[in-house]
């Protein structure tokens, strides 16, 4: 009977030190979501960054269809774990039936830059470019960018907004023009 018991308390405690990889997929997507609606609740949006350079490029696609790439570069200061999400128009969370492009979510590795500096292996980017496809030939990005500061104290967000067609980007009227982070 010891022994039975002994097989059962051991089975109980390797099952309990196995990762829960599903449990990390779950707070991933509560994190895209919670990422989503505060771009969702947000009203004030700026054009640009005084802590790094964004912009953003459209492709046709050969079915008619239409890619978008958002680049953020140039960081002016070090930006640590950043988080990027953007979201097209003014879709909510509840009505969208994909995934909006982001990075630093669902990633298993921490995305930093610093100024002048890139080593991608240490988790150091040069730069960072997210991309999406849509039917239109023309989207409003409303774009969520976070980060924290070189102590890993402070956390800054910024969310900005930008039409994209194929001609460029030009901006919204209800964009403020520059602005702090949150």
């Amino acid at each position: 009977m010891r022994r039975f018991f002994l097989v059962i308390l051991t089975a109980v405690m390797l099952c309990g030190c196995t990762p829960n990889q599903g449990s990390d997929a779950n707070a991933a997507q509560t994190a895209y979501e919670s990422y989503y609606q505060a771009i969702e609740e947000n009203g004030r949006f700026q054009n640009s960054s005084l802590y790094y350079d964004i912009s953003a490029e459209m492709t046709v696609l050969p079915d008619g269809t239409h890619s978008y790439y958002i680049f953020l570069d140039n960081a002016q200061i070090a930006m640590y774990d950043v988080v990027m999400l953007a979201v097209e128009g003014d879709q909510l969370y509840a009505d969208t039936g994909k995934m909006m492009p982001s990075i630093g979510i669902f990633d298993n590795t921490d995305v930093n830059l610093i100024p002048f500096q890139s080593n991608p292996a240490a988790g150091y980017a040069r730069g960072l470019m997210i991309s999406g496809n849509c039917e239109e030939d023309e989207v409003e990005l409303k774009i969520l960018v976070e980060w924290k500061d070189k102590t890993r104290e402070k956390m800054n967000r910024e969310f900005l907004s930008l039409i994209l067609n194929m001609s460029g980007v030009s901006y919204p009227e209800k964009s403020i023009e520059e602005g702090g982070t949150e």
